[in-house]
């Protein structure tokens, strides 16, 4: 069904395009690209660093987006409007059970969306992004490791805005009811399995995009053994990761050597999906 949605959805596009005198397609965003040595980042390229303490706790960004999405279909359309308002836009992220429900940008670094919304326009909580080196298109190109950077409010708040929902994850009642996050592109639906919520510290390259199956695995059993909770879930070394990060005061305000990160595994376009996670709390 969703394969036929999205065919529908670009015949009825291309139709549209192809009548008004032009054709748009749609660029491939730094695929090519590699992660820069450690030695040659500046010291905000581990983004996730940044905060917004100085705006009002629980205040709500002016996000400027199309429309929240509900279906696959919505989706499409809401990222064919963000594509034609931002050519920096990759994908559509959604988190069930908060306002995160918005598209994704991609820039040539990872200061660039620092704070600047969808619009490129200033903000302090800028946009959700994705690391410059990730690789974003079909399924089967995605990157072994997709990476995603959001702002939070430095209070650790779920109802704050931007990725603060995340650390509604740190609830087991809404973990266990949030088993899948959608992360999704113009080519192709994309449902991803949590198996990983933790406060790595900056030392773990947790945003290591470009990883052998060896590595990845690696990576996956060190995010479940600093995880929260215990999924249950396997990843294998033929498996592609989704990793969604933020800033956090758990171990003190002043404190920027830790992060808060979910992780999820991309899971099979037919597979079944699980209305609860069966979690353990550690």
């Amino acid at each position: 069904m969703k394969k036929f949605l999205l065919t529908l959805f670009i015949l009825l596009l291309l139709g549209g395009l192809v009548a008004g005198g032009t054709i748009l397609t749609k660029e491939v965003v730094l695929p090519a690209l590699q992660k820069k040595p450690a030695s040659q980042q500046t010291p905000q390229e581990d983004v996730s660093s940044q905060d917004a303490s100085d705006t009002q706790a629980g205040q709500q960004p002016n996000l400027g987006i199309y429309k929240r999405v509900q279906s696959g279909a919505e989706m499409l359309e809401a990222l064919d409007y963000e594509y034609r308002q931002n050519p920096d836009t990759v994908g559509w992220l959604r988190v069930p059970g908060t306002e995160i429900n918005n598209s994704v940008l991609q820039s040539f670094d990872n200061n660039y969306y620092l704070r600047l919304t969808e619009r490129k326009q200033p903000d302090i909580y800028g946009c959700y992004f994705a690391d410059y080196a990730s690789w974003i298109g079909k399924r089967e190109e995605m990157g072994p490791n997709t990476v995603i950077y959001g702002h939070s409010d430095l209070q650790d708040n779920p109802d704050g805005p931007r990725f603060s929902q995340l650390f509604r994850f740190t609830d087991p009642a809404f973990a266990r009811s949030t088993p899948y996050i959608e992360f999704s592109t113009m080519e192709d639906f994309m449902d991803w399995q949590v198996f990983a919520v933790f406060y790595p510290s900056v030392e773990m390259d947790y945003i290591n995009t470009n990883l052998t199956g060896a590595q990845l695995v690696a990576l996956a059993e060190d995010a479940k053994a600093q995880s929260i909770y215990d999924y249950g879930v396997t990843v294998g070394p033929e498996d592609k990761i989704l990793t969604l990060s933020t800033c956090t005061i758990k171990f003190g305000r002043e404190d920027t050597s830790h992060r808060f990160v979910i992780m999820a595994k991309l899971v099979a376009e037919d597979a079944v999906l699980e209305e609860t996670a069966e979690i353990t709390v550690k």
